[in-house]
This record gives C-alpha cells, structure tokens and sequence, in this order.
C-alpha cells in the first residue's frame, strides 16, 4: 500500500515480470539439463516463466492480505 498525491491509498500490485524471467532463466537451465537440447530447454523455459510469473502476482496478494489490506 502507498499514499498517493492525492491523500489516497492504493495497492502495489506486481505485474509478474521478476518471476517470469527468473522463472524462464531457471526452467531453460532445468528444462536443458533434463530433456537436454533446443525442445528441452525451449519447454523448460516456457513452463518456468508462467509458474513464475503466477507465484510473483500470488506473493504480492497475500502479503498484502498478511498485512491487513484488502485490495481489489
């Protein structure tokens, strides 16, 4: 939560963007390791980005519901 210029208050809502490129970094390394070559690391990175980018926008949710704030 932050106070706007206008006396307001407003949620900070992450848009995913950190996890999904750590999450794509991070399922290429595994995806390579595993299936090994291209499809492998192409598969790993793509399923790493959404799975990142859904827990970094689910982090943002309950830390704000942990801190007593509701947002919608």
């Amino acid at each position: 939560m932050y106070r706007g210029s206008d006396g307001r208050y407003y949620c900070k809502r992450s848009n995913g963007t950190t996890g999904l490129v750590l999450g794509g970094v991070g399922g290429g390394l595994i995806g390579n390791v595993l299936g090994g070559g291209t499809l492998g690391t192409l598969l790993g990175a793509g399923g790493g980005a959404l799975l990142g980018k859904t827990l970094d926008q689910n982090h943002d949710r309950q830390q704000n519901r942990d801190n007593g704030y509701r947002c919608r």
